[in-house]
């Protein structure tokens, strides 16, 4: 099982988040983190360094980067402004 931590960017863009949103967002990336492989859920990302990854949940996106077993969350954004940023 891998550890999930949020960056103070991507803690402080859950928190804008509405309550319901926050909630399913916090049970998705619980269950990736909770799998042998989280990267199989996840699309690669191209030129957002140090980010490497995004998890799709319904309209927003969370992009992020593996450390050892650590998921490092930096973004949380409506996946019309999360690449715009």
């Amino acid at each position: 099982m891998y550890s999930i931590v949020f960056s103070p960017r991507g803690n402080k863009d859950l928190l804008k988040l509405p309550k319901n949103i926050q909630i399913r967002i916090a049970k998705k990336v619980t269950y990736f983190a909770s799998q042998n492989d989280p990267i199989t859920f996840a699309k690669p990302l191209v030129n957002l360094p140090p980010l490497t990854h995004r998890f799709r949940v319904g309209d927003y996106r969370i992009a992020f980067y593996v450390k050892e077993e650590t998921i490092v969350i930096d973004r949380i954004e409506h996946r019309k402004e999360v690449y715009s940023n």
